[in-house]
């Protein structure tokens, strides 16, 4: 071996024993979050870095995070109106996972999805379910198994998925809306781009309403996606939404300015996507606007019932051992869509946001401004001195 290979070679390695020893740091973290039922640290590593590793620490954290606990599940023996539906779509599952599945394998897991669907639903008659939900009970169902499938997706459908489970889709469109927000916050020249190919958000409805789970055939990334989720607020999926939207800009530009067009290359989901740094830059958008901000920034208020607005409230308050409280979710699911009314926040929230702002964002935004009239004013002038040119040349 050459001399340039042994030193490719030797860094190679290095790379992987750094990688493994993180690794093996991380595990310990995660395993004393466990034990100390420590919901913060769980949460800031399964949103931060490669997770919550594998699958059978998952085993360990989801039920923590999702307030659950592995016992007997008794599920009512009457029949919820959407089980036909369900049965449909059950008939549609683990195409793309787990690899290499007999055909009676394929329809014995189809069999006990069915079963996890039917559970959550009859467990939760207020809930109306969507096609897509079976993807995300089947990811479920994969690391959970049967029983915790069934706690998990219930809660998953209460608290964090609930806008998409409403008798219509209404709630979940309007968190879509707010993309075009997001898109014009961070890249103003792509968000003219799609105004002016009248490009609606709908490209990413299934991303959002299945977690991802639908468009990755890679069930590490899914499950690592399935992490950062669940230890996050509901509307995090849209931010997500709005980076890879953003990752593929120059793409983007060489297209047509067609709404169709667009739509086709957006809807499908990039596969090869480094998925731990799509998490960390979803982050940064998420701290820089945060939902109340980016409801007032957008002008599109969802309604006071949204899981996104009583995130904090109904879901993050819980610690680690209280009981979840399934009334308010229900009464939410209940109520007219002429009732769910668009929220108001504090203004003080907006004024801390915008204190917050670190001075090269607050700078660069005023020069932008600067900029702006200036330009203004030249094209102001020149137009005027145009003007000036034609009226003395025909005498008005």
């Amino acid at each position: 071996m050459s001399k340039k290979g042994k030193n490719t070679l030797r860094r190679r390695n290095v790379h992987n024993n750094k990688q493994a020893v993180d690794l093996k740091k991380r595990t310990i973290r995660i395993n004393e979050a466990i034990s100390k039922k420590d919901l913060s640290a769980l949460r800031r590593l399964a949103t931060t870095g490669p997770g919550l590793i594998n699958d059978g620490l998952r085993r360990l954290c989801w039920p923590l995070l999702l307030h659950y606990k592995n016992h007997n599940v008794e599920v009512s023996q009457v029949t919820h109106k959407d089980e036909y539906q369900v049965s449909l779509d059950v008939n549609r599952s683990f195409v793309h996972f787990p690899k290499g599945l007999s055909d009676q394998e394929k329809k014995q897991k189809q069999s006990v999805l069915y079963e996890v669907i039917v559970g959550i639903l009859r467990r939760q008659p207020n809930l109306s379910y969507y096609q897509g939900f079976h993807d995300v009970c089947s990811s479920l169902l994969e690391v959970l198994g049967k029983e915790g499938a069934i706690k998990a997706g219930e809660n998953i459908a209460m608290f964090l998925l609930r806008d998409a489970l409403h008798d219509s889709l209404d709630p979940i469109m309007n968190q879509l809306d707010l993309l075009d927000t997001l898109i014009y916050l961070e890249d103003s020249l792509l968000s003219d781009f799609f105004r002016r190919s009248n490009m609606m958000p709908y490209f990413c409805v299934s991303w959002v309403i299945t977690w991802c789970s639908h468009d990755l055939h890679d069930f590490s990334k899914v499950t690592r996606l399935f992490d950062f989720f669940i230890a996050s607020n509901p509307l995090m999926a849209l931010y997500l939404s709005a980076r890879v939207v953003i990752s593929r800009r120059k793409e983007l530009l060489l297209l047509e300015c067609d709404s169709a067009i667009i739509h086709g290359f957006l809807s499908k989901f990039p596969r090869e996507i480094d998925v731990d740094d799509l998490i960390f830059r979803t982050s940064q958008l998420y701290q820089k606007y945060p939902p109340h901000v980016l409801q007032e920034i957008s002008g599109l208020l969802l309604a006071k019932t949204s899981s996104v607005n009583l995130y904090d409230e109904h879901w993050l308050i819980l610690k680690a051992d209280d009981t979840v409280d399934y009334s308010e979710a229900n009464k939410i699911l209940l109520l007219p869509s002429s009732e769910r009314k668009p929220t108001h926040f504090d203004k003080s929230k907006k004024s801390d946001f915008f204190s917050n702002l670190n001075r090269t964002h607050v700078l660069t935004i005023l020069f932008a401004a600067s900029a702006s009239i200036v330009a203004a004013v030249l094209i102001a002038s020149r137009w005027f001195m145009s003007s000036k040119s034609v009226a003395e040349n025909f005498d008005l």
